[in-house]
């Protein structure tokens, strides 16, 4: 916030209402804003706290200059006719928004939606809520009840009546608050009033049907003072807090991503949605992806890079660019395109065992050049990568991994990345700049501390094995891992070393704290997360035995060492009951063999990857 935003302003319940029915509108939501959820007894409470003068909260209102879809707040009926109709959303051009925002006050409610739209269903008699009076009321003189106020007149909560509620009632006196409010605005004659009470209030007819004249006269008087009341303080200035920000569209993100509550987590594609509503339905479009394409997990922010990416005028794929400069008519003209693209992409990486499955791939934002590189691919006719282009996919890919070249900078990095790529897809020479940064430095020591599974390493290390070794092998028969289609089964990586065995045998294994490296990658190997993995608190020896020549539970499995061999786990561990006590040694013999795959598929081919695709003698034939 600005100085000039950093003090909370005020304004009535009258003007709220006066706001929310203005035409043109003053007051909208942003169309991806969730619905009104709020129950009764939520909208009783909100009211108690008002007449009690209980703080409720400020409300947040925006004034954007940017094109977005909007909608009103929750005027339907709860249940009955009405209740599912449509409610209208307007899609606001930026022209057009900022003339509404200018020329008419319009500004949209970002923060306060429920007790907003809870206070204006009970004003307005979409909820019902009643003001319950307490009945020793009708016994204070007139100079007494002046000096009343509303909190002290209200109805204590018991079994039988609440202050607030939803009822109206024979025995006491209620308030309907939306006939209060339709008092505050015609301040009808007296008799009018009267009338009302007599024949539409619970109360009113009762006192009349028993032809209780004083009574109903002293009821009437006692409701009369109470509308004058209410009135009042839907007049009060004070009484509602608000503050009201001038935002640009990337503040106006940040806000929802950092300000959402209850659960409800938006980003900037929620706003993006918004913003491209007019002409495509983004939301509806995730959402049809995500039925038509139950094993691919929907990456909203990566689609909407890609779709960037396609139009190729963005140099870069930050959030605030894409807010900007991303159009409805970009989505229009390159979604299927794009989908068909990530599925295409996917399958290609778990087809040809670069991904053991899509859990476990290191960075989603890898798949954003590979991508360009197919878009690129397939414009030219091709059904495959040649050789060369294959080449250069698994130096790239293992290189990104193992060099966490997308830790940081990503949005940069990926751009450069879909140039090269796409420029490999068209055999075009590249420049030395291409190969920056590529270079892993990876030793043994390092894998020790990878101990993440988000980790872009942790989860390289495995589909790296997967794929050097033709893929991984289930401990219990031998066969590969079946991982479903695009390899969507969920894998667990388990303890080899068990940790609960290394906390029991600590002191007799060859390191002084087993634990710092029990949860290392070194130690972990993938294994369906259903499957019946007894290896509890046993030793490797123990329970590698049970494996190789069966239990009760299970049949043996006479190629055991075949299937420790596709995850580089030492068959030592098998022969050698003394194994079982040297976790580090064992440790390290692996994390040698996974070192020695590592560099010799990103350090050792390098010099031949450039020598093929950078021109003899030249340094700066393009620059990606």
């Amino acid at each position: 916030m600005t100085q000039a935003q950093d003090q909370a302003r005020s304004e009535s319940l009258k003007q709220l209402v006066a706001q929310l029915e203005a035409e043109p509108p003053v007051v909208l939501l942003p169309e991806f804003q969730r619905d009104f959820v709020w129950e009764m007894e939520q909208t009783y409470a909100l009211f108690d706290s008002l007449i009690r003068g209980i703080f409720v909260g400020s409300v947040i209102y925006g004034k954007p200059s940017f094109e977005l879809s909007l909608r009103e707040v929750d005027k339907r009926p709860r249940k009955g006719p009405g209740s599912r109709a449509k409610i209208g959303i307007k899609h606001y051009t930026e022209e057009e928004m900022k003339h509404a925002s200018q020329q008419d006050g319009l500004k949209i409610l970002l923060d306060g939606q429920q007790r907003t739209t809870s206070l204006y269903r009970a004003l307005r008699g979409i909820d019902k809520v009643y003001y319950v009076v307490q009945p020793g009321a009708v016994d204070l003189k007139a100079e007494e009840f002046a000096q009343k106020s509303l909190e002290d007149l209200m109805h204590d909560d018991n079994d039988d009546f609440d202050g607030i509620q939803g009822s109206d009632s024979a025995e006491v006196i209620c308030v309907p608050l939306d006939y209060a409010f339709e008092y505050m605005l015609t301040v009808p004659r007296e008799r009018d009033v009267e009338k009302f009470f007599r024949e539409q209030t619970e109360r009113g007819k009762a006192l009349a049907a028993a032809e209780d004249q004083a009574a109903l006269n002293a009821a009437f008087e006692v409701f009369l003072q109470v509308l004058s009341k209410l009135k009042t303080m839907y007049e009060q200035q004070q009484l509602l807090s608000y503050y009201l920000l001038d935002m640009e569209l990337e503040k106006f993100t940040t806000f929802f991503e950092r300000s959402n509550s209850k659960g409800i987590q938006l980003n900037f594609t929620d706003v993006l949605a918004a913003k491209v509503f007019g002409k495509f339905n983004l939301r509806q479009q995730f959402d049809k992806f995500a039925d038509t394409n139950p094993d691919i997990s929907v990456n909203r922010e990566l689609m909407v890079r890609a779709i960037a990416l396609m139009t190729g005028r963005f140099d870069k794929i930050e959030k605030g660019q894409l807010l900007k400069r991303l159009t409805a008519d970009d989505f229009v003209e390159h979604w299927d395109e794009m989908t068909g693209l990530l599925k295409q992409t996917l399958e290609y990486l778990h087809n040809q065992k670069l991904l053991v499955a899509i859990r476990w791939l290191p960075y989603d934002n890898m798949l954003l050049p590979l991508m360009m590189f197919f878009k690129e691919l397939n414009r030219q006719g091709d059904t495959s990568p040649s050789q060369q282009q294959w080449d250069f996919l698994q130096w790239w890919y293992w290189a990104v991994i193992f060099s966490e070249r997308y830790t940081a900078a990503t949005n940069e990095k990926i751009v450069q990345d879909s140039r090269v790529l796409q420029r490999v897809a068209r055999n075009e020479p590249l420049d030395a700049k291409a190969f920056a940064r590529f270079r892993p430095t990876l030793e043994v020591d390092d894998l020790l501390t990878y101990t993440r599974s988000s980790s872009a390493v942790y989860r390289g290390v495995f589909n790296l094995i997967h794929f050097m070794g033709g893929g991984l092998k289930d401990w219990h028969s031998n066969a590969n891992l079946a991982t479903g289609t695009l390899g969507v089964r969920n894998l667990h990586d388990h303890h080899y070393f068990p940790k609960n065995f290394l906390k029991r045998s600590a002191d007799q294994q060859d390191v002084e704290n087993a634990e710092a490296i029990m949860d290392s990658v070194l130690n972990r190997v993938l294994m369906p997360k259903d499957a019946n993995w007894v290896a509890t608190d046993k030793a490797p020896h123990e329970y590698l035995r049970e494996f190789l020549e069966g239990t009760p539970k299970w049949k043996a499995n006479p190629k055991l060492r075949e299937s420790m061999q596709s995850h580089l786990v030492p068959e030592s561990l098998l022969d050698d009951p003394q194994q079982s006590n040297r976790v580090e040694e064992t440790l390290r013999e692996r994390g040698r063999l996974i070192i020695a795959l590592i560099k010799a598929q990103t350090v050792d081919v390098e010099d031949d990857i450039r020598a093929a695709h950078i021109p003899t003698g030249s340094r700066d034939v393009a620059t990606p």
